[in-house]
């Protein structure tokens, strides 16, 4: 059994900020330096300890949250590693939901970048404290100056300087800590060892500009303090930390350090400052609930409050099954571990509770405020709350975007369909932002989720892990079709005999296209009996019928009114059959009669890309026929809002990665459905899958 902590000795830190700016690095060297490993993982030479999932190793970067613990002088580091790729990013956001503050990794010669800001932002929303990490200070353009200001400016947060650099690009060697006013420089082989020395005097002038700049910004902070420190212009150390601290875990500044992860240069200064700046579970504002309602309702937590948790991430291993990972919040559970989980109005039983360090796991006691797994529970996801049984409360859950994008899937392998469903909800037991669905059109599976590279690591991992193999296409963009105007007494007539019993039915209907959106009438102004009431709703469904394949492309038809308003009948032949195919034969002669259109649909874009890149963007998207409703600037970022048609878009995710250099990002939505261009017709019905005609 693991060594047990008290809350007040648990720090739980995400470690957040765009792909690639050195976050797993970053965590895998805070466990190599309080011996939690014994070397530093790296993901591309498959021993990370954090990216432990094999499609990880082959992309070099994190795709999912892990969680690995370590000990820094009697003090619980729970280290978030989350991922930074758009594709993935949902799952940082739920991972915030355990996080008790976040250290904001930025990497010195790239800046800040876009998926920075919308993980910056998403903590300052959840009053999470922060701190800034300056990365890769080691490579090629970085300078220090040009960050800390970059932060500043985009952010509009009081970013103050803890260290000052030793060294710039290849020459970084240690910091300067300013709390200490002693130079650190490191050793080179990445043991993370360093000397504490006297202050060089070519940086003298530095430091204590340095050092003025972060007494002036503490002082402003209180108003106790900015009046001692106007009186004398100095303040002491003890001072400054303990205002530094109070300051930060109200969120009126952030922290700024200095590292070379990849190397272990100034690495402790983080573990340094989680230890001694940053909130415990305890000192961390209860999260919003809601009562089953959906209202948001006051409740208590702490370590002498009722059982609950909320799940802030899920795996499964091919090995070991399910692992929920959970944020504790309340006292242990009941000896029986019967828990409540209100998302799906059922009950689980807690079995043993687990310290993870990647897919590593160790049993350990269940102590509020502290991250652990718990194995196998049956009906529990990402987001779901687990609370006492007599609770009738839930935390406030991450909310999903739609999709971006979507894949067909069918399984290739021989019984492979017997697997596929199995595959999927497993998947999507993984990863909330994937979801399945079923396309009417082709018939097929359809996997949705936020990107390509999301699509593609979720098919990689369902080969893996469930052994399913499957082929993957595009779906079928889902056209319409609708009248081109209004046709009046159209005849529709079934007459069949074939001695004995016939069938016979007539209907005549007046059909016409209404307002988008507003679907499919059926006005039934039959009098006198030419028709007998029971065959009426026979007329309606066969015309619904009819409407699953229109007569230009083969494409549902929608938004039209269709009014009976005469009809015969035979008191023998005349029968329930013998009106649907009536009513579908008069919607068929209406289609003739009035034509058709071709509707396509539409998606709202909301997209933010680099300044620099907006007239490329713009260009591109006018390129796929959309239409560009809107810009407004967002700190060194353009956001562009458009109206874009799906069939351009389908396979958007990539191209504006290429255009952005990987920084841009877009969310949709869908709009409406619009007309489909003349000189596209032809193309979108000799493209149909269904059985059509030729356009008027």
């Amino acid at each position: 059994m693991a060594k047990a902590y008290t809350p007040e000795n648990i720090r739980n830190v995400a470690l957040v900020g765009h792909g690639s700016c050195g976050k797993t690095c970053l965590g895998e060297a805070v466990l190599f330096n309080a011996g939690a490993t014994t070397r530093l993982g790296v993901t591309v030479e498959q021993t990370s300890t954090l990216d432990f999932e094999p499609e990880e190793h082959k992309r070099g970067g994190s795709i999912a949250t892990s969680v690995a613990w370590a000990d820094h002088g009697g003090v619980k580091l729970n280290i978030l590693d989350t991922p930074g790729d758009g594709n993935f990013i949902y799952d940082t956001f739920a991972a915030l939901h355990g996080a008790d503050s976040v250290a904001v990794v930025v990497s010195a010669p790239d800046g800040v970048e876009v998926q920075t800001e919308r993980v910056y932002h998403k903590a300052a929303e959840l009053g999470l404290p922060r701190v800034f990490v300056v990365n890769k200070m080691d490579r090629d353009r970085a300078d220090a100056d040009t960050v800390l200001a970059d932060i500043n400016d985009t952010f509009g947060i009081e970013a103050v300087a803890l260290q000052v650099p030793i060294g710039t690009e290849q020459d970084f060697k240690g910091v300067v800590s300013l709390l200490q006013m002693k130079a650190l420089t490191y050793a080179t082989d990445g043991s993370g060892k360093f000397e504490k020395g006297d202050i060089s005097a070519d940086l003298k002038d530095e430091v204590d500009a340095a050092w003025e700049k972060l007494v002036e910004t503490v002082a402003s902070t209180d108003d106790d303090l900015l009046e001692q420190y106007l009186e004398t212009f100095e303040l002491s150390e003890d001072q400054v930390r303990t205002s530094l601290r109070a300051a930060v875990r109200r969120g009126d500044l952030a922290p700024v350090i200095f590292t070379a992860a990849a190397a272990n240069v100034g690495v402790h200064a983080l573990m340094d400052l989680a230890s001694w700046a940053l909130p415990n579970p305890l000192e961390r504002a209860t999260p919003p609930a809601l009562d089953a309602n959906g209202d948001e309702v006051e409740i208590a937590v702490g370590p002498d409050t009722p059982f609950s948790a909320q799940v802030i991430h899920t795996f499964i291993d091919e090995f070991s099954g399910k692992m929920n990972i959970l944020r504790l919040f309340g006292g242990p559970p009941a000896a029986d571990g019967i828990v409540a989980n209100p998302s799906h109005e059922d009950t689980e039983r807690l079995g043993t509770f687990y310290n993870l360090r990647g897919n590593h796991r160790e049993p350990t006691e269940p102590v509020c405020g502290d991250i652990v797994a718990v194995a196998k529970l049956k009906h529990t996801h990402t987001n779901d709350t687990l609370v006492a049984p007599e609770i009738r409360w839930s935390f406030e859950k991450v909310r999903y975007p739609p999709p971006m994008m979507s894949y067909t899937i069918t399984a290739t392998s021989k019984g492979g369909e017997g697997k596929l469903k199995q595959a999927v909800e497993r998947l999507c037991e993984e990863d909330p932002t994937i979801t399945v669905s079923y396309d009417e059109l082709s018939h097929h599976l359809v996997l949705n989720g936020m990107g390509q590279a999301h699509l593609d690591m979720a098919v990689a991992r369902m080969k893996r892990k469930s052994k399913v193999e499957v082929a993957t296409d595009l779906p079928l963009v889902p056209y319409r079709e609708t009248l081109k105007r209004k046709v009046s007494n159209v005849e529709g007539k079934h007459k069949k005999q074939t001695g004995g019993s016939g069938q016979f039915g007539v209907c005549y209907l007046d059909v016409e296209p209404v307002p988008s959106g507003v679907g499919f009438e059926f006005v039934d102004k039959i009098f006198g009996g030419s028709i007998p009431k029971q065959y009426i709703p026979s007329v309606e469904k066969g015309v619904a019928k009819c409407m699953d394949h229109g007569g230009l492309a083969g494409y549902p038809v929608v938004d039209i009114r269709v009014t009976l308003t005469d009809g015969k009948y035979h008191p023998v032949d005349s029968k329930d059959v013998a009106f649907q195919l009536a009513g579908s034969k008069g919607l068929k002669s209406a289609m003739a009669t009035a034509g058709m259109k071709l509707l396509e649909p539409v998606y709202k874009m909301e997209i933010v890309t680099p300044t620099e890149n907006m007239g490329d963007v713009m260009g591109d998207i006018t390129g796929r026929r959309g239409r560009v409703m809107g810009m407004n600037p967002r700190g060194k970022n353009t956001v562009i809002e458009a109206i874009v048609p799906l069939a351009e878009i389908q396979r958007y995710a990539p191209d504006l990665r290429s255009m952005t250099g990987g920084k841009g990002t877009y969310t949709m939505a869908f709009q409406s459905y619009e007309d489909v261009p003349g000189n596209l017709i032809n193309k979108v019905v000799q493209g149909s899958p269904f059985k059509s005609g030729s356009p008027d």
